[in-house]
């Protein structure tokens, strides 16, 4: 009896140090391979997100009789405009076909999405959510991706110049978009930081050295231009 207690405690033993073993080695390589691929993981991400807006913003006008307005709102991290949808052709394919002749309205907002502190360091990620307005659809709401920089719109007039302050709704015909994309938590590992960062004492240099690790992947900047805005 106390022999075959003996030996079920150090199976147990035993098969809770295989398992801490096999975990470990699995949560580093995992890492590892994060860590590697994290550049094209990056850059998949932001060509993703990237595609969803521009395609939205090639439809923006679409439909909408000359002289209308078309810009609702135009922030450097809020748009909002109309185009037609559904006019001709189901938008979300309904067994029975909803087609209409009412404007249908697209918004984008970047809001914040959380705040990562590596001590002398804060890096902000945000949230890019589009809204969808379909008449007799309700709102649909996506969370489209997550980036590095807040001012993503740029409201520029006809020969490509930025529209002076409180004209951005009557005097836009083209919109440029920037987007930054990284991920810290995927590119960054508690090791690296202590290896490359930990011993240098300019706070300055330090931060610079974190940022470079980090190895922000940019998207380059592209005028995405709705034909309907150029009247």
């Amino acid at each position: 009896m106390m022999s075959s207690l003996l030996d079920y405690i150090m199976a147990t033993i035993i098969g809770g140090a295989i398992l801490l073993i096999t975990i470990t080695v699995t949560d580093t390589g995992t890492r590892e391979f994060l860590n590697y691929n994290s550049d094209a993981i990056t850059q998949i991400n932001l060509a993703n997100t990237s595609g969803v807006i521009e395609y939205d913003l090639r439809k923006m006008g679409y439909g909408i009789p000359e002289g209308s307005q078309i810009l609702f709102k135009a922030e450097p991290g809020h748009i909002k405009f109309i185009a037609h949808l559904n006019r001709e052709f189901d938008y979300f394919d309904h067994v029975i076909p909803h087609k209409d002749n009412v404007p249908d309205t697209i918004e984008y907002v970047i809001s914040l999405a959380e705040t990562i502190d590596y001590g002398d360091t804060i890096l902000r990620m945000y949230k890019v959510t589009r809204i969808l307005k379909i008449t007799g659809e309700g709102v649909r709401m996506t969370d489209v991706g997550r980036i590095g920089n807040a001012r993503v719109f740029r409201y520029l007039d006809q020969i490509g110049n930025p529209v002076d302050p409180g004209m951005e709704l009557i005097a836009t015909k083209m919109v440029e978009v920037t987007l930054t994309m990284f991920n810290p938590r995927v590119v960054l590992s508690p090791e690296l930081v202590k290896k490359e960062v930990s011993s240098i004492q300019d706070q300055e240099f330090r931060k610079r050295e974190l940022r470079r690790l980090l190895r922000t992947s940019f998207w380059r900047q592209t005028r995405l231009v709705s034909k309907n805005l150029r009247r």
